[in-house]
């Protein structure tokens, strides 16, 4: 265990593994008008659940601010989550918290991480991994689709698994 996760309690990084599972379904009901919004309040809703357990009011004006429009590249998405859920847990426990704040930095962080994971993600990494399958691919190596997929996903998974908790 790093560093980073044994700042958070025990509970907390249970929430955290949920939503960095969950965050694999970010795009799996994407609509034009809210993108991964869907996905993303699915991802949230661990700790919705737990830290507004004790309002229904409050857990859905929760939900629905997790519903708002949320599209960004997949690997840093999880980032977003973690602070967002840190923001939510704030919200919850301090009664003057503007709860405004929290889709005001989930839209503000969507442009500018998206523009460094497609530039890091898709631009150069999935380009270096591809020049190299293909190079063993053309010398006959059968292990060339496996080295991609190595190559390309596990920076990728790191990346989004650890992100969930440097945005917490």
């Amino acid at each position: 265990m790093s560093n980073l996760t044994k700042s958070i309690p025990a509970e907390e990084r249970k929430l955290l593994r949920k939503a960095f599972w969950r965050s694999f379904t970010l795009y799996a009901a994407v609509s034009p008008a809210k993108q991964g919004a869907s996905g993303f309040c699915y991802s949230m809703m661990p700790f919705i659940n737990r830290f507004y357990s004790g309002s229904e009011e409050k857990k859905k004006e929760a939900l629905s601010r997790s519903m708002s429009y949320f599209n960004t590249t997949i690997t840093c998405s999880t980032f977003i989550m973690g602070l967002v859920a840190s923001m939510e847990k704030k919200n919850s426990e301090q009664p003057d918290f503007d709860a405004g704040s929290i889709n005001a930095v989930k839209s503000s962080l969507m442009g500018p991480l998206a523009g460094i994971g497609d530039s890091i993600f898709w631009g150069v990494l999935r380009v270096i991994a591809a020049g190299i399958a293909v190079g063993m691919g053309a010398a006959g190596n059968v292990l060339a689709p496996i080295v991609f997929l190595l190559l390309f996903n596990i920076p990728s998974l790191l990346v989004k698994y650890y992100g969930t908790f440097l945005g917490y």
